[in-house]
């Protein structure tokens, strides 16, 4: 490291900077430098070209101590220079003052420029992913919401975990039912056989809500084009074809509630997106009949039903009204071969799904289930990605759950699967951040709750020890 010194007067301020100037600590500083002098040299910008123009002199790392200096009447400090693009520049800037208090607009503002930023070097200019998608939503959600959400590149950190409980998830969400109203709207109210859970009943009016957020990151991380082409087996509200059409994609989907379709296009209508998304009315293991054989598509995008989780009409032809999980998987795969038959190479499915549980508790192991057909029909799959959830009614049925020990899930998975050649793909996979725990049973589970006490018996202080009597009744 060469240390050189410079003019103070020669020094040039980046035009961007956004620490905060305060009186006080700009005091600090002139003490200290009249104490101690420069403990550290400034750091300088060296590079000039055409794309960057001329930075040389500019002060990559160190306004607070020139502004100390020319208060001081310094007129000469030492240097460190180095050789940075603007961009570069930009990101040392911010590294260098990570631990100072920064102006809101000029940081965010340069927080735009470099939204491209891989996710797994955000630490490398002092912020995590986190605090990146924070600032953001703080530069860019501040008027038009429609207009601003719908031309945002960088939605969420590319992690396997995407968690719904966030501050700026839940205001993206927000964002969507402003811009398409009321996703959960349906003639029917809500799902067949609602009232028969009183709790379910309490949350969303006893409708199952698909949240628009996931469809907004479907689209933009696995359709290669900008007016790609979705089919949807399972349609269900416009919380999937209201996005895609909003966001300038073409939506075919597939809903066998006549009163479900209706609602769709009168909302479609109403915003202006009726051309973009299309309702074909019946099952879709008659999907080759339904939609035009000449009709190929850029994406799969999903939510099957879970079995007999939830039943969403009294049609005996809702694959969510089969008798016996074998029929109910038979079913299934012809669904999604035609799906896939449809489906482009060098193309995705997306599908969003839970594990479910048959009647004795045990769960069927839907997931693999799915792995296994979608790698039958030639799919690899590519990225597996946990959808924590807002915990809804999981605080109240944690107590009768745990009866049997039976955690309350708070998650669902996605399972993204690549149809094609797996070397063409240019995205980088999803960082891996989360485990997995698996819990096995031996024996009859309906004598769990026998068995076991409930709640369980936690053992709140492992490591015996002698009691102090300063401290009092231990």
């Amino acid at each position: 490291m060469h240390i050189q010194t410079i003019k103070t007067e020669d020094l040039r301020v980046a035009e961007y900077n956004p620490r905060k100037k305060s009186p006080h600590v700009l005091e600090t500083v002139k003490a200290s430098l009249k104490d101690y002098g420069f403990l550290q040299p400034i750091v300088i910008n060296a590079h000039q070209c055409e794309l960057c123009g001329d930075r040389r002199n500019v002060i990559v790392g160190g306004h607070r101590r020139i502004d100390a200096a020319r208060e001081a009447g310094i007129l000469e400090v030492p240097a460190v220079a180095v050789n940075l693009h603007i961009v570069q520049e930009k990101q040392a800037n911010l590294r260098l003052n990570a631990q100072e208090e920064f102006k809101k607009s000029e940081l965010t503002t340069i927080i735009q420029e470099l939204n491209t930023l891989d996710a797994s070097l955000t630490q490398t200019i002092g912020f995590d992913a986190q605090e990146i998608v924070e600032m953001l939503y703080a530069a860019r959600y501040q008027s038009n919401p429609t207009r601003r959400l719908l031309t945002e590149l960088f939605l969420i950190p590319p992690f396997s975990v995407f968690d719904a409980k966030q501050d700026y998830w839940q205001k993206r969400k927000d964002l969507w039912h402003e811009a398409l109203g009321n996703l959960a709207e349906t003639r029917e109210g809500k799902l067949a056989g609602g009232t028969q859970n009183l709790l379910m009943m309490g949350v969303n009016k006893g409708v199952s809500i698909f949240d628009p957020v996931l469809s907004e990151i479907a689209y933009s991380w696995f359709i290669p084009t900008k007016n790609g082409s979705i089919l949807d087996p399972f349609a269900g509200s416009l919380a999937r074809g209201g996005v895609a059409a909003a966001l300038g994609h073409t939506y075919h989907g597939i809903e066998i509630r006549k009163e479900q379709i209706e609602t769709n296009l009168a909302k479609l209508t109403e915003l202006n997106l009726a051309d973009k998304a299309t309702f074909y009315l019946g099952n879709s293991k008659n999907l080759n009949e339904l939609i035009p054989p000449t009709n190929s598509y850029d994406l799969i995008f999903t939510c099957p039903p879970y079995y007999d989780l939830e039943i969403y009409s009294s049609d005996a032809e809702d694959l969510s009204t089969k008798q016996t999980y074998q029929e109910f998987m038979e079913d299934y795969r012809v669904i999604f071969k035609q799906c896939v038959d449809r489906l482009k190479d060098n193309r995705f499915v997306v599908i969003v799904l839970g594990d479910i549980r048959d009647e004795r508790g045990i769960y069927r192991n839907f997931i693999s289930d799915n792995i296994n057909l979608f790698q039958s029909l030639g799919l690899h799959l590519y990225n597996e990605i946990v959808y924590v959830t807002p915990l809804a009614t999981a605080p109240h049925r944690a107590e009768r759950n745990m009866r049997k020990r039976k955690v309350v899930k708070t998650h669902q998975n996605i399972l993204t699967l690549y149809k094609g050649d797996p070397d063409l793909l240019k995205n980088p996979r999803l960082l891996e951040i989360h485990q997995k725990v698996l819990t096995f049973f031996k024996g009859d589970s309906e004598t769990i709750a026998e068995t076991f006490i409930a709640p369980p018996n936690i053992i709140r202080d492992p490591i015996p020890h002698e009691p102090n009597p300063e401290e009092g009744i231990v």
